[in-house]
């Protein structure tokens, strides 16, 4: 089996007030475990923070936001930091609310 680089993401901040788009960094998806990876520029890159599928209906699915929490350097568990969603209406974004952000955090996944 051949191993393939993921695809980058393209991430943005939208301002709901104007809808206006602005850089947030890069997304990948990783389909073997059916999540995304996030880095978003404006958080360290020592932190892992993932949106992953957690329910779905119709034609939405709801995504968990979390971090990677280490103890002592390693792994210990993950951590909601926020909740997102994609539908129909979405335009191939997943929207996510993220922490303390006013802006609503976005991963194009499709084109």
């Amino acid at each position: 089996m051949e191993n393939q680089k993921s695809q980058k993401l393209n991430l943005y901040w939208i301002d709901t007030q104007t809808g206006k788009k602005i850089p947030a960094g890069v997304g990948f998806h990783l389909p073997e475990y059916g999540e995304f990876r996030l880095k978003i520029d404006a958080l360290s890159d020592e932190k892992q923070y993932f949106a992953k599928p957690v329910s779905g209906s119709d034609d939405r699915v709801n995504y968990r936001v979390e971090v990677v929490v280490k103890s002592n350097g390693k792994f210990a568990r993950r951590s909601e930091i926020g909740t997102g969603y994609m539908d129909k209406n979405t335009g191939g974004f997943i929207y996510m609310d993220v922490g303390p952000f006013s802006r609503c955090l976005a991963l194009q996944v499709e084109a």
